[in-house]
C-alpha cells in the first residue's frame, strides 16, 4: 500500500514540474516578444519568400511574425501539459444520440 501512495507522489510531483514548466515557457514568450516588439526590430528569411519578423508588413503575406510560431509552439507544450480537449469524447456522444432521438419524437 504505501508502495502506491509513493507512486502517486512521484506522479504528482512529476505533473506539478510540468505544470510549472509550462507557465515559465508563457512568461518567457510575453517577455521575449514584448522586449523584440519594443526594442529590437529584426528579420531574416526563413525559405522561399517567407520572412520571420517581429514586424508587420502592410498586409502582404510574405512575413511570418515570430510571436505567431512561437505561439504554435506554446500550445502543443500546453496540449501536451494539460491534456488534448476531447472534443468526441463519450459525453459528446451521449448528448448528440439524447438529441437526435428527441428529434426523431
Amino acid at each position: 500500500m504505501e508502495n502506491q501512495e509513493n507512486k502517486k507522489l512521484i506522479r504528482a510531483r512529476h505533473r506539478v514540474e510540468e505544470i510549472k514548466k509550462f507557465y515559465k515557457h508563457v512568461v518567457a514568450y510575453i517577455l521575449v516578444n514584448l522586449f523584440l516588439a519594443f526594442v529590437w526590430n529584426f528579420s531574416f528569411k526563413l525559405f522561399g519568400d517567407f520572412i520571420v519578423s517581429n514586424q508587420f508588413n502592410g498586409g502582404e503575406n510574405t512575413y511570418l511574425p515570430i510571436w505567431f510560431i512561437w505561439g504554435i509552439f506554446l500550445a502543443l507544450h500546453g496540449i501536451k501539459t494539460f491534456g488534448y480537449p476531447n472534443l468526441f469524447g463519450k459525453d459528446w456522444e451521449e448528448k448528440k444520440i439524447d438529441e437526435f432521438m428527441k428529434e426523431e419524437n
